[in-house]
């Protein structure tokens, strides 16, 4: 029998020992009981909010009675809202909201007799926004979590931000926290802020958590940068859980009383172990500048030709599995980067996105596109700081418009080097899933296979890309490529005009790319200080120059 409508809202976020109101996402009734209906309320405007104000729709991504961290269960369709759609894990489905005149997004749903809680997240299409990285709980009749932890433990965080650092997502005099217990593995949710370890780009700390020996700790860090809280950028390829979104969390086996997490590795991006990353989310310093986008399709090609699985549109109908069509139906990018996730023309993600100018990317020479026909792809766009346009770029590929590079909520995010008023970021197809595309290395741009690689066309002059990573420490990748065999010099300038550095001197090399590595030393093998440097590629009747950034 259905009972009138009661209150009782549980919130299960505790940050060191106290309640963290989570004021983006309200309800009313605030106690329900089994069988009564539910308004859900998202407020973007709120400062804990992740979802953007301008968001052209949030839809409520919701499932009921959890059977375990993540494991939830898919509504009968009897309580569907309109325009609902089951989700591909049939545990959950997403309902699309309703935007009301104070900028909030409602949405009513019905509860049955036999509903005991409802777990819910908010989504714009791709980002999440959950709780934190917890999914939002409603206890319907009172109660509390089923899942209780009795083992109290320490945990030592030592985390390695030289990465974050180089990659401008973290300074020095910037603050960094662990929060553990996300999905329910801690009986509360604690935080630590981290200490730096004397002058080394090291942080540590250790808190004492309550949990279950014998199982893993949900963990995440989180950098504060100009008054912001930023989330790390992170996501485990070795996740094999029910919650696709868990896979965004670090996680430890708590195997003793004392758990130790060295997230200090900064070669490759696979590991579980590796130091974290952030979206620098600081308004760029430059009046206006140009950024290229550029893609390399070809782990995408080499995938699908070695016998790789499709690639699947988790949001539509625009699965690929011919390596060829790849450059048949064209390549489209989108997110924030592109203004939005949505667009006017349809919906998020569709081959609808090829035809508009912010999203389809090109291979014909024009646009940014280095050489016409070599796999890979670009697209500009203009930011401008009066208008707020951030360092911290995200974004996401598909193949003739679809979402079919990588899981939902698995994207590029970049932060672009704003000392200058141009800006290329080398993105390469499926990057955030290289387990994925396991027939590409990623590091060294090439097939990992024994077959021929792809070459891209020969450009019609010699060309100088922005060395990699930009800024860098202690060492950057410089890639050139020749339209035919070339005497190439190759040598680094400080600003002063001095070469300090030869990396290449009258050497003969034949046509196609090249990569040189400069480890950040003088000639005489002593370590450059930090600073803008100048790189000189010299052919006959040729010379190109590059500027990149050395930090310390």
């Amino acid at each position: 029998m259905k009972n009138r409508l009661m209150v009782h809202a549980f919130l299960l976020l505790i940050l060191a020992g106290g309640l963290l109101a989570q004021d983006q996402a309200t309800w009313v009734p605030t106690e329900p009981n089994p069988g009564d209906s539910l308004t859900l309320i998202y407020d973007p405007l709120n400062g804990m909010a992740k979802l953007p104000a301008s968001a052209s729709l949030i839809k409520l991504h919701w499932g009921i009675n959890q059977t375990s961290p993540g494991n939830w269960r898919q509504p009968p369709e009897t309580v569907w809202p309109p325009d609902s759609k089951a989700w591909s894990d049939k545990k959950a489905i997403q309902s699309p909201m309703t935007k009301m005149g104070d900028g909030t997004w409602q949405i009513t749903i019905a509860t049955l007799d036999t509903f005991k809680t409802v777990h819910f997240v908010f989504t714009d299409g791709s980002a999440w926004d959950n709780n934190t990285s917890s999914d939002w709980i409603i206890w319907l009749g009172g109660g509390g979590s089923e899942i209780t932890h009795k083992d109290w433990i320490k945990l030592n965080c030592l985390v390695d931000l030289g990465a974050a650092i180089q990659n401008r997502g973290f300074s020095y005099g910037d603050t960094v926290e662990a929060r553990a217990g996300f999905f329910t593995t801690a009986a509360d949710m604690v935080k630590m802020r981290l200490r730096r370890v004397g002058n080394s780009s090291s942080y540590k700390g250790t808190m004492d958590v309550l949990t279950t020996i014998g199982d893993t700790l949900d963990y995440s860090y989180f950098a504060k940068k100009n008054g912001k809280d930023n989330w790390e950028v992170y996501y485990d390829f070795e996740y094999t859980g029910p919650a696709q979104s868990e896979a965004q969390q670090r996680r430890i086996p708590v195997t003793s009383a004392v758990v130790t997490a060295n997230d200090t590795v900064r070669t490759g991006n696979v590991s579980p172990r590796r130091a974290p990353l952030f979206k620098n989310q600081s308004v760029i310093a430059q009046p206006e500048m140009t950024v290229t986008l550029t893609c390399d399709v070809r782990p995408a090609y080499y995938h699908l030709k070695q016998g790789g699985a499709r690639l699947k549109d988790i949001q539509g109908s625009l699965a690929v599995g011919d390596p060829d069509s790849i450059f048949i139906l064209g390549l489209a990018v989108n997110g924030p980067i592109t203004g939005s996730w949505s667009n006017d023309a349809g919906p998020d993600w569709g081959p609808h996105l090829m035809t508009l100018e912010n999203k389809k990317m090109v291979d014909d020479g024009t646009h940014g596109d280095g050489t016409a026909g070599d796999s890979i792809f670009a697209i500009q766009f203009r930011f401008y700081k009066d208008s707020s346009d951030v360092v911290g770029q995200e974004f996401k590929f598909g193949i003739g418009g679809g979402d079919n590079e990588g899981g939902f909520g698995n994207n590029h995010v970049e932060n672009i080097d704003d000392f200058t008023a141009d800006f290329t970021i080398e993105a390469q197809f499926g990057s955030i899933d290289p387990y994925f595309y396991k027939e590409w290395d990623f590091d060294i741009r090439q097939a990992t296979t024994g077959i021929r690689t792809r070459n891209p066309a020969l450009p019609s002059a010699p060309t100088l890309s922005q060395n990699f990573p930009n800024p860098f420490n202690p060492s950057t990748v410089i890639r050139y490529a020749l339209p035919g065999a070339e005497i190439v010099n190759l040598s680094i300038y400080n600003l002063m005009g001095e070469r300090i550095a030869v990396l290449a001197e009258k050497q003969r090399q034949n046509p196609g790319s090249h990569t040189v590595v400069w480890n950040g030393k003088d000639g005489r093998g002593n370590p450059v200080g930090a600073g803008v440097y100048l790189i000189r590629l010299e052919t006959r009747g040729s010379v190109q120059r590059g500027k990149m950034v050395l930090v310390k």
